[in-house]
């Protein structure tokens, strides 16, 4: 069973529908309608859970596939179309090539009792805006068809816009719940006046590719992000003199790198670093533990394994073959992922790519304005440090950064009292639920006043 991840993964399998003012050659994809969480100890405790492997439900949404299959909150997902289904991104792997109409199968828990079901997949409904329309489109390049997503204002002429891009993960980045704090911070910007631009990664939501995006690497990623950018840059029906590019989590890495593009009026980053990766990995295994009550013994006993894993997997860039072979890696990581070239969802390529990016020089070269953010109880983001050295970085070379700590905030737009408040819903495995009523409200009015104020005239 896994223990509690060092990245938590806040995964939303986000079904939205197809609008679009031209003829399309993307299939729509389904709709599972859930939110998960990989089993953990914390968990199955919390919950009395009598399974101790697969995937844990914390929302069904209504008329979704999933509860049309019976599935409930507090469910855990073990087979999925007759494979086993042990971490999200597995689900993701096979829902991933699965579109409107085909069947699929589960089997699941519920309770002590196993349950066996098929039915028909949905398909994904509209994305809405009440104050907005929504136009679906694509953006085609080197054997990818990538889904690419403008909300425009309705009755405002060539809007400022802001290019959202999301975090590592391989979920959908389509909203389809008006419960989803992130869609409730894009109806905030949409409700100020501004347009929102999304692409999607390889082979996520309506994408096709010929590789799955937990196959690619951190170079063919950041071609999506820069497709998508100057896909952005054609539009007519916004103000390409005011895009803002608002970087989440591993968007926030992106971000600086496509400067050299066309230099944006503004970038926002939340949830992100500051310092190279390897760095960050090395807080990751030093200081994130302490959030979940790991003592310091033990961090330390633990980091004989991490600190060297880090090593090899980012300075030595060994295969996922050559990883898997090392049996003292057993004891805290899948040598089964390793097997398949995988770590937390991603690829080694991935990661190796990443650990080259110079994060602090892309920072010292965006000579724009630049806001910083940090949510208060980010336990992904390690602490407010990352965003004070991108808004000091800035200011050192010529822009004009500003860092602004949002109290209460988590890494995904929600609000918690403490930082154990945040930890201990994680434990719990609801934090879909919870999600829904706590979204933090700061995060837009901090963006949109910083925008209002940054507007090219």
């Amino acid at each position: 069973m896994n223990h509690i991840s060092p990245i938590w993964i806040f995964l939303f399998i986000s079904i939205v529908g197809l609008h679009s003012n031209h003829a399309q050659t993307l299939k729509r994809k389904g709709l599972l309608g859930i939110m998960m969480q990989t089993l953990n100890d914390s968990i199955v405790t919390q919950n009395n859970l009598k399974v101790s492997s697969g995937v844990y439900i914390s929302t069904v949404m209504p008329n979704s596939t999933f509860s049309n299959l019976g599935v409930k909150q507090g469910n855990v997902l073990t087979k999925l179309n007759g494979r086993s289904v042990n971490t999200i991104q597995e689900v993701l792997g096979i829902t991933g090539q699965l579109h409107e109409g085909d069947i699929i199968e589960v089997e699941y828990y519920s309770g002590n009792k196993r349950q066996n079901k098929s039915t028909s997949l949905l398909g994904r409904p509209i994305e809405t805006f009440e104050n907005a329309n929504v136009s679906y489109d694509e953006v085609v390049y080197e054997g990818n068809v990538l889904r690419s997503i403008l909300v425009t204002p309705k009755h405002k002429t060539k809007p400022p816009v802001i290019y959202f891009l999301q975090g590592y993960t391989c979920g959908s980045v389509e909203t389809v719940s008006n419960d989803n704090p992130m869609k409730k911070l894009m109806l905030d910007w949409v409700n100020a006046g501004f347009a929102i631009y999304r692409i999607e990664k390889p082979g996520v939501g309506d994408s096709k590719s010929e590789k799955d995006c937990s196959q690619i690497s951190f170079e063919e990623e950041f071609k999506a992000f820069k497709e998508g950018y100057n896909d952005l840059l054609k539009k007519s029906a916004i103000d390409t003199d005011n895009i803002f590019m608002f970087g989440h989590s591993m968007g926030g890495v992106i971000a600086p790198l496509l400067n050299h593009i066309k230099l944006p009026q503004g970038v926002i980053t939340y949830g992100t670093v500051g310092k190279n990766w390897y760095d960050y990995m090395i807080d990751l295994y030093t200081i994130q533990p302490k959030h979940f009550g790991v003592t310091d013994a033990q961090i330390k006993e633990d980091n004989k394994i991490n600190l060297k894993f880090n090593d090899d997997l980012l300075v030595r860039k060994l295969s996922g073959k050559e990883m898997s072979e090392k049996k003292e890696y057993a004891s805290q990581f899948n040598l089964e992922d390793f097997k398949r070239g995988q770590y937390i969802g991603r690829d080694f390529k991935f990661w190796q790519g990443l650990v080259d990016v110079d994060i602090p020089q892309a920072w010292s070269r965006t000579k724009t304005n630049v806001l910083a953010m940090h949510g208060e109880f980010d336990i992904q983001a390690i602490n407010e440090k990352g965003a004070q050295k991108i808004a000091d970085l800035v200011n050192k070379n010529g822009g004009k950064g500003t860092f602004v700590l949002i109290e209460n905030a988590d890494h995904g737009f929600i609000n918690f009292n403490s930082m154990q408040h945040n930890v201990e819903t994680l434990a719990r495995g609801n934090m879909g639920l919870y999600a829904r009523d706590n979204y933090n409200t700061e995060i837009a009015k901090e963006t949109i006043d910083w925008i209002k104020r940054n507007l090219k005239s």
